[in-house]
């Protein structure tokens, strides 16, 4: 048996103390908030205050982006002269919320425009030859893709010998070729203009856009160009920021501004299927994050993983509000039928991981034919956060073998994979995630040279929590808490600050949630201050501790909410709890190790 065992994560503490005092004197904050803003690398008042204001007009000017004012100019002629044009997209939020925001756009102003999305299971992510052959016999003129184009050489060079315009707008890694010194050029396909942030010879300043925020950036620039006030300007804004939570891009910069006054305005939407689906999923008050990436996020997915995401984007330019709320009730309900085949699909994984030789490669290339592959992604995610490694999950398609990959800190899997690019059918991706398709005889040819291949160290495979700072807790104030809170949104490469308290005490443990499995902890520091604690994932380890410490009636009386006393180091994030009228400072725990095991 290959058994894997918790994975231990690393404590490291952030040093960057450069201008803490200065910044918290400037912006009038507590030096709790001026230390998260120095770890952050922000060391002007120019960068704190894009930080802390995220101003629309500090967003960057999209026009730098190579070949933009190229695709500008083809479809403002596309829409002038009645030239039908074909919106390309993907089915993920990323490729639906462009698609919506460029399908609006060009209806709006009175072009001759459809959408087009493949479907996840017969044709796969990205642009196929049968699609392109379809669209022109349709009386296609221009294909506007969005999210994908960058990689699909031979079928924008079909669409140009069937005298097709083509605009690409991606935000994923071109291909590129290796000089004799080292050097890398990209290698693009022959569209007409193809906007990517990513590209080598683009001089655009921020690179981590997600499709949608390019998407709605283009969309304000064609609004300027026909002089036409952009009266949907909002409702792009939102849908780019929903896009952008779920692509999971850097939330620094420009993804921040997006995300931030996005969302802020989401739950006044007057986009009547966005409305449906927040009423549908039962979310109350203002939308955050959280609400993004893992409630409505998942609903938007659904219809591709397992229909065709041109529902979703039905529902989002749909004007009847019946329609809009059963279209929404169709997500939901596709949504809770995704769940349940996730879990029984990470089950087989897991037994996979644990049972056969695979669970100790340093890469996870499984092979499991029976999961559905629109869910090879998130199970993909889900394995690779429980063993942190790089994990691809591979399913058994119609005429190939088709899987996602998602990557951990320091592994590129764009890169590796692009070294075995030979072995596939069709691939494509980012650093951090990818997807692809292969003949089965070449799945453990790829397992062996991923692993062959790999120099990821003992110390890459072990996940690290970067913690903010270590605090006693007379430092965390309400008004701290209220500074840490209005940081939001977070997200990648912006983690929710992390702090750490050493030495402290857990008086009284409360089990909460439908299975007890997760735990209210009133904890003291070294002084004497108390604050409650929330964990929800970390009762086991709780338990197993405690049970390791303390004879069985102790442990019993421990978990009916007797007083105890816990020795252990916490980290933790710094909420507001809000219940009933009244606010309180609530450490959510998100790890714990306990004095006696030092």
């Amino acid at each position: 048996m290959f058994f894997m065992g918790e994975i231990m994560a690393k404590w490291v503490l952030k040093r960057n103390k450069a201008y803490i005092e200065k910044i918290a004197q400037y912006f009038n904050i507590s030096p709790v908030a001026a230390n998260v803003m120095a770890n952050r690398g922000l060391a002007t008042v120019k960068k704190i205050e894009e930080y802390l204001y995220c101003r629309k007009e500090d967003m960057h000017d999209a026009l730098l982006m190579a070949d933009m004012q190229k695709g500008l100019d083809i479809i403002a002629d596309a829409v002038k002269n009645k030239r039908k044009t074909a919106v390309y997209g993907d089915y993920d939020v990323d490729g639906v919320m462009s698609t919506v925001i460029l399908y609006k756009t060009l209806s709006f102003l009175g072009g001759d425009v459809m959408f087009y999305l493949p479907d996840r299971q017969k044709e796969g992510y990205g642009m196929n030859c049968d699609a392109v052959r379809e669209l022109k016999e349709q009386g296609v003129e221009v294909i506007l893709t969005c999210d994908n184009g960058i990689a699909a050489h031979e079928e924008i060079k079909l669409a140009k010998e069937l005298k097709m315009d083509v605009v690409v707008i991606d935000h994923h890694e071109p291909a590129f070729e290796t000089d004799e010194e080292g050097n890398k050029k990209d290698i693009l396909p022959v569209a007409d203009a193809v906007i990517d942030n990513k590209r080598k010879d683009c001089e655009y300043p921020f690179k981590m856009l997600c499709a949608a925020g390019m998407c709605y950036k283009f969309s304000g620039l064609v609004f300027k160009k026909f002089n036409i006030e952009n009266k949907l300007e909002n409702e792009f804004l939102t849908f780019a920021a929903i896009a952008t939570v779920c692509d999971v891009v850097d939330m620094l910069d420009e993804n921040k501004i997006i995300a931030k006054n996005g969302l802020k305005i989401a739950q006044n939407t007057e986009n009547k299927g966005l409305k449906a689906l927040i009423t549908e999923t039962g979310i109350e008050g203002d939308i955050n994050e959280y609400h993004a990436g893992f409630v409505l996020g998942p609903c938007i997915n659904a219809t591709g993983r397992l229909e065709n995401a041109s529902l979703s984007v039905k529902l989002f330019i749909e004007e009847n509000t019946g329609r809009a709320i059963d279209y929404a009730a169709e997500l939901a309900r596709l949504n809770n039928e995704r769940k349940l085949m996730t879990t029984k699909a990470v089950e087989k994984a897991v037994e996979e991981v644990e049972n056969t030789s695979v669970g100790s490669d340093r890469v996870l290339v499984l092979y499991c034919q029976d999961v559905h592959e629109s869910i090879a992604g998130i199970v993909a995610g889900r394995i690779k956060e429980k063993y942190y490694k790089p994990t691809i999950m591979i399913t058994k398609s119609t005429e190939s073998a088709k899987g996602s990959g998602r990557s951990i800190e320091g592994y590129n899997m764009f890169e590796e994979l692009f070294k075995c690019r030979d072995l596939f059918i069709k691939f494509g991706g980012h650093p951090m995630a990818a997807g692809l398709s292969l003949k089965e005889e070449n799945i453990d040819i790829l397992r062996k040279r991923l692993n062959e291949g790999c120099t990821l160290t003992e110390s890459d495979l072990t996940p690290v929590m970067r913690i903010d700072g270590i605090l006693d807790f007379k430092d965390i104030t309400m008004d701290c808490a209220y500074e840490l809170e209005d940081m939001a949104p977070f997200g990648k490469e912006n983690h929710v600050p992390l702090f750490a308290s050493l030495g402290v005490v857990c008086r009284k443990v409360t089990l909460m949630g439908r299975n007890k499995d997760m735990m209210r902890m009133i904890i003291t520091d070294k002084n004497g201050n108390s604050l409650s604690g929330v964990s929800f994932d970390g009762y086991e380890k709780f338990k197993e501790a405690v049970e390791s410490k303390f004879d069985e009636n102790e442990c019993n009386a421990i978990f009916r909410g007797e007083n105890v006393e816990v020795g252990l180091d916490i980290l933790y994030n710094i909420s507001v709890n809000r219940f009933n009228g009244r606010e309180n400072i609530q450490l959510v725990i998100k790890d714990m190790r306990f004095e006696w095991m030092k």
